[in-house]
């Protein structure tokens, strides 16, 4: 039997897509006042089951938690993505020396671009097993790289036209 107390490292490594409300198995006529359980992960084994029963409104309940988990989750995951395009941004600025790295010119865009069309033939084209990590994170590297540029670029627009980006 599963601990029926979830651990945080679950909310992290189970789909969260997966994350769902589904009737408790004492109640199997879908009575709102009945017992209603969290799942998530594999439908066939759940990699986390629990119930919530002891509730005025067990269903509510259950879909709150499901609902918070996949925001918390979702920002956390959000903010660890900008916090890798900030300190790669960071990088970009402090070389190369002489570069205008707020310029937004076309040049800037099509090397971008190019960049993109190289990253996306390489996460198109799978790795053999030995060397999917390490292309996972070329590719993860490589996009975060092109997310600091075009941020850079968003600077120079909003720096040349004003914060509205008109």
């Amino acid at each position: 039997m599963q601990n029926p107390i979830p651990v945080p490292e679950q909310i992290g490594t189970v789909d969260l897509a997966s994350w769902t409300v589904i009737p408790g198995q004492s109640n199997p006529n879908k009575d709102d006042h009945g017992a209603w359980a969290v799942t998530a992960g594999d439908v066939e084994q759940y990699d986390l089951y629990f119930e919530v029963a002891d509730a005025a409104r067990p269903r509510q309940v259950a879909e709150f938690i499901v609902e918070a988990v996949q925001a918390h989750a979702t920002r956390l995951r959000l903010g660890a993505a900008f916090a890798d395009v900030e300190r790669k941004r960071e990088g970009l600025r402090t070389k190369p020396p002489g570069a205008d790295l707020y310029e937004g010119d076309r040049s800037r865009v099509v090397a971008m671009m190019a960049q993109l069309g190289k990253l996306a033939a390489e996460a198109y084209e799978p790795a053999p097993a030995a060397e999917r990590d390490a292309q996972r994170q070329r590719v993860y590297d490589g996009v975060t790289e092109v997310a600091a540029l075009a941020v850079c670029w968003l600077e120079a627009h909003h720096a040349q036209y004003g914060i509205d980006g008109g």
